[in-house]
């Protein structure tokens, strides 16, 4: 569920350096041929218009000074567009941290793959690299966590942030199942980061691995969203695409085509029901004339 190329791979919360979006192509061609080669056609260079690039530093200006508005907030979890899902009656698709650095700068901590392949890396990247072109076409959602959760987030995102490391897994698939620990989407990072601080907050609970993490989260009733694909696109993406595994997924998913997955509006419904959010926000976003939402 992750835009295509949004920053230069090897990202990580210990390694930050604030690119514009219109430098990521060419990064990534310079990139090393490992990481690169399984290079798809996102991930060749293509130049945003200015118009583009004017709506996504404004979209993130905002961003930011809806940010800088929150009193005693240092983190919070922003979501915004990518991969159009509006037929599953989703609007967003991407979910991240974003956090409040020494030097007073919002930045966003987030799992990204590269380019449609099978592996993912931590990124800690600019706002406005996280928003990308997105920011002309879809509404950032924000959540504010409670203030102990907020917390428990600080501690484990900032460096050398073992705890968020650890939760980590490489082998990505978009449609990971919630309750594996074989593969892992992005949204599915930040849901397993956001368990671990809440039971860290509550009682005191530590949870470093993600078997620990699902567990607790069936135990809290997370119920994660039912995606139905279809059997066309179940072949294709077994076949052509390297990032949509679903065998990690129960056999009656994998027959019905209705599959679990973590997404925005699941994860936003669990801390709602959790009582772990203290407020909701949105930051509008900058249309420009001629340019459409990414297709599916």
């Amino acid at each position: 569920m992750d835009l295509p190329c949004p920053g230069l791979p090897g990202y990580s919360p210990l390694k930050r350096l604030a690119l514009p979006a219109l430098l990521c192509a060419a990064l990534l061609l310079a990139a090393p041929a490992a990481q690169a080669q399984s290079q798809q056609p996102e991930c060749m260079e293509r130049h945003p218009t200015p118009a583009a690039l004017a709506s996504m530093f404004d979209v993130a200006q905002r961003a930011d000074e809806t940010l800088e508005a929150l009193d005693d907030v240092d983190v919070v979890i922003i979501a915004r567009g990518g991969q159009d899902l509006s037929r599953y009656g989703l609007r967003h698709s991407h979910l991240a941290f974003a956090v409040r650095e020494d030097d007073g700068s919002w930045r966003a901590v987030h799992l990204l793959n590269h380019c449609k392949s099978p592996e993912s890396s931590l990124f800690h990247e600019g706002l406005s690299n996280f928003i990308g072109e997105t920011g002309t076409h879809t509404d950032l959602r924000v959540g504010v966590p409670a203030p102990a959760v907020r917390a428990a987030l600080k501690a484990m995102l900032t460096a050398p942030g073992i705890q968020a490391k650890a939760l980590h897994e490489p082998r990505y698939s978009v449609v990971a199942y919630p309750f594996s620990v074989e593969y892992q989407n992005s949204n599915q990072w930040v849901l397993e980061v956001l368990a671990a601080a809440m039971a860290q907050s509550r009682d005191g609970t530590l949870l470093v691995r993600r078997a620990q993490v699902q567990a607790w989260l069936k135990e809290q009733h997370y119920q994660p969203s039912s995606l139905h694909i279809g059997v066309g696109k179940r072949l294709g993406a077994r076949f052509f695409s390297a990032n949509a595994a679903t065998t990690d997924h129960p056999a009656s998913e994998r027959i019905s085509g209705d599959y679990s997955v973590v997404t925005v509006e699941s994860v936003f419904d669990f801390l709602q029901q959790r009582k772990a959010l203290a407020q909701e926000l949105s930051v509008a976003h900058v249309p420009v004339a001629g340019m459409a939402a990414p297709k599916p």
